[in-house]
């Protein structure tokens, strides 16, 4: 048995042995990016790649490799030089350190996949690992296509924003100009006030919420040395770029952004959470 073999039979080996962590993908994620890929969708004998909440997987008639722990999605997977039609990476390990990557693309003809990852995986998909996957679903090849067409401006300013995804605390989503310039519109005339404008002040780490049906990133921070009378909290959608907030200074609440009036009471109800123990 040469080397290649013994490689990818103990890979084999590992992904039946190997015991999932519960990780998933979110809702938003799914929409965007889930579903049925293949190397041509009108055959159902051809290779086929499926993107599911808790898993990444390959298959070729009864054979499936299956990507189940740690899942992750990564924006900035080429750095600042990324391809202009690359929207993004979801990762996931086959076994610990062996790692299998989805990379989604967008064309004209609309929606794909390529996978990258461990040698050793990359090595027992054979061909696959160098495959085109195409999305299956035809309304999202067309948006798809619609959108490499006709928005390409928008899209670029979309995959530069992906970077707020990678925060962990609210001053680090200034490091996101596309955050930043609507934060700034957003404040108007309050821009002035240090506090708001840096976030800079004590602050729990930055998390996800599902409110009125989307997934939104909640900031929730305070001026320093006077947190119980100027607080905020905001929520922010990388995709859209849309900013909204509820800001309390000196006992009065102010309402920033145009959201909903659903989600303006989501918003005090997250804001009452957050500064007045859900009172």
């Amino acid at each position: 048995m040469d080397a290649r073999r013994i490689v990818c039979r103990a890979l084999a080996i590992g992904w039946v042995m190997a015991t999932p962590l519960h990780a998933q993908f979110t809702t938003d994620v799914l929409r965007l990016y889930g579903g049925i890929y293949a190397t041509d969708c009108s055959n159902p004998q051809s290779p086929r790649l499926r993107v599911e909440r808790d898993a990444l997987h390959v298959e070729q008639g009864d054979r499936r490799l299956s990507a189940r722990q740690e899942l992750m999605v990564i924006h900035s997977y080429f750095g600042p030089s990324a391809p202009r039609n690359f929207r993004v990476a979801l990762d996931g390990q086959v076994r610990p350190q062996m790692g299998m990557t989805v990379l989604v693309y967008t064309d004209a003809k609309g929606r794909y996949a390529a996978l990258d990852g461990h040698p050793a995986v990359l090595a027992n998909l054979g061909p696959l690992a160098k495959a085109r996957f195409n999305s299956c679903d035809a309304v999202v090849n067309q948006r798809a296509a619609d959108g490499s067409k006709q928005n390409q401006p928008a899209a670029a300013a979309t995959r530069q924003s992906q970077s707020a995804v990678q925060a962990t605390r609210p001053n680090e989503l200034n490091r996101d100009q596309r955050f930043k310039t609507a934060w700034t519109q957003a404040l108007g005339p309050l821009v002035h006030e240090a506090w708001l404008q840096r976030m800079d002040g004590p602050a729990p780490d930055l998390r996800m919420e599902r409110l009125q049906g989307q997934d939104w990133l909640v900031a929730a921070f305070c001026k320093p040395r006077d947190c119980g009378d100027q607080n905020a909290v905001l929520i922010y959608d990388h995709v859209s770029g849309q900013v909204h907030a509820v800001v309390q200074r000196t006992g009065q609440l102010t309402l920033l952004g145009r959201p909903s009036a659903q989600l303006a009471g989501d918003l005090q109800h997250l804001w009452r959470q957050e500064w007045r123990q859900g009172r």
